[in-house]
């Protein structure tokens, strides 16, 4: 490849690489696929494709001055690694004219200066904006786990602002649409979720009517489990031999050690899977079960402040 003549994460114009190109030598790498167009005007190689920042750098050059980063990408530009980032999300001022078309996803909104950040040269627009979105409009599993990592990211002391700059923000918001559950998520963001399904998996659980389990619980003698309930003595985990190789997969399949240990201690633990998280319906069942095992009626379906609802997305 040449100099870049306008490095932005490896996003070019066509404009100016057909400057530096020539029309021959563009028309050749873009033929035999050394380059590709994401978008009409913009051009990439094509070993970037996929790339979080050179794809949200070609967005935002094929749609022109005034775009900002939103939504999903946004949050992976916050190093929110649950984000979904197979489309480019970007929010353009209420006057333009931009439409969304395939891999770029754009939206009209109203915002000022004073909403943009800038990460990496790229125009990001400010955290409590992005994730009251998030939370209002969904996945809300993927909403949650990503506004759980940012919140591992910022200082302790920085943790209550950004979860009552977001209650602001959703307060304030024109669009009614979901805020009430988004508000029911905010009280659920912690720093202390280690991966996305434990996330999904405390949605899910306050979604059926149950109470919010602690995260990351050190049973006394015990292990460390996901999720628990303490004064009930049950814990809630995911496993998902899948993602590993053989070897390991069967370890976690046939994991009886922890589960012995949390019943030597009175304690029991419930595993759940990717099956549960697309269908929640079994593993809410069995959590009921065991609830009322340990004497707790009180599992009814509806939660309080706004229903979160019972399906995932």
């Amino acid at each position: 490849m040449p100099k870049r003549p306008n490095p932005w994460h490896w996003a070019y114009s066509y404009s100016s690489l057909l400057n530096v190109l020539g029309e021959h030598q563009l028309r050749h790498a873009l033929r035999y696929g050394r380059l590709v167009q994401p978008w009409r005007g913009v051009v990439i190689p094509r070993e970037r494709m996929g790339d979080p920042k050179t794809m949200a750098s070609a967005a935002l050059i094929a749609i022109g001055p005034g775009a900002v980063l939103s939504g999903f990408t946004a949050a992976a530009m916050y190093g929110c690694s649950a984000a979904d980032t197979r489309r480019v999300h970007v929010t353009v001022p209420t006057a333009r004219l931009p439409r969304s078309r395939p891999g770029l996803l754009v939206k009209h909104a109203a915002f000022g200066p004073e909403d943009v950040v800038e990460l990496d040269d790229l125009p990001v627009l400010a955290p409590e904006i992005v994730f009251a979105e998030l939370l209002c409009t969904g996945p809300r599993p993927t909403a949650l786990a990503c506004a759980d990592q940012l919140m591992r990211t910022l200082p302790e002391d920085l943790r209550p602002a950004f979860q009552k700059h977001l209650r602001e923000r959703l307060d304030k918001r024109v669009d009614r649409r979901g805020v009430a559950g988004a508000l029911a998520m905010v009280e659920l963001i912690t720093e202390r979720a280690e991966t996305a399904e434990e996330s999904a998996l405390r949605l899910l659980v306050v979604d059926a009517g149950l109470p919010a389990p602690e995260v990351r619980h050190d049973v006394p003698g015990g292990p460390r489990v996901p999720l628990a309930w303490p004064e009930l003595g049950i814990a809630l985990g995911y496993r998902d031999p899948g993602r590993h190789p053989p070897e390991v997969a069967r370890e976690l399949a046939q994991d009886t050690g922890q589960d012995r240990r949390l019943t030597e201690l009175g304690w029991t633990g419930v595993w759940a899977g990717p099956a549960d998280l697309r269908d929640p319906t079994a593993l809410t069942t069995r959590l009921r079960a065991v609830f009322r095992r340990k004497g707790c009626d009180q599992v009814g379906p509806s939660p309080e402040h706004g229903r979160v609802r019972r399906s995932l997305t």
